[in-house]
């Protein structure tokens, strides 16, 4: 369930840049030069991994006024009503956290690597998934394979893409974007 104007973006922006925070004035330089770089990027995901991400992501946040931020690696209910209250855009897990399924929460997009995780996903109204990890979860083949299954589904390959290899994905077309933690590479 995310919002449209997300989701149209993302289809035109084609990588959703992950932003592994390290250090602010790192994360701002690497941002600053990607976002010089590529004028089409209006979201980017930052990832909960430390434990000054959340608060290095909202300076980010205030930092780039024009871009929508999501929260990534969300592990539970806590860190998307953080995040909420901190006024993001969009969430990101790198699994299904079922209590947000289930309360059909919008601009969540879970992870999964599972025929049977697509399946309950689409079955909660949840079309764009993260495909998590792609690279050792079959990759583009795997999507290939379940496209005439889950018709409805819409992935975002994460793990492992770069930039040698993320066309392969984008030419898919149950491929939203792909997620790229490694953008400026």
């Amino acid at each position: 369930m995310l919002d449209n104007i997300i989701k149209e973006e993302l289809k035109i922006q084609k990588i959703l840049p992950i932003l592994n925070t390290s250090e602010l004035s790192i994360d701002i330089k690497r941002l600053e030069l990607l976002l010089s770089k590529n004028p089409n990027i209006n979201n980017i995901e930052v990832t909960l991994r430390k434990h000054d991400s959340l608060e290095i992501a909202i300076k980010l946040k205030k930092r780039f006024t024009d871009i929508n931020f999501g929260l990534g690696s969300i592990l539970s209910e806590k860190d998307y009503t953080k995040g909420i209250d901190a006024g993001f855009n969009f969430f990101v897990s790198p699994g299904i956290i079922k209590d947000l399924v289930t309360s059909k929460v919008k601009n969540y997009i879970p992870g999964a690597e599972t025929i049977s995780e697509f399946i309950f996903l689409l079955n909660n109204d949840y079309k764009i998934i993260k495909f998590f990890p792609s690279n050792l979860a079959g990759g583009e083949n795997k999507l290939i394979a379940v496209e005439n299954i889950v018709k409805e589904a819409m992935f975002i390959p994460t793990g492992g893409i770069n930039l040698k290899n993320y066309m392969n994905f984008i030419s898919l077309k149950n491929v939203l974007c792909v997620g790229m933690s490694k953008f400026d590479e």
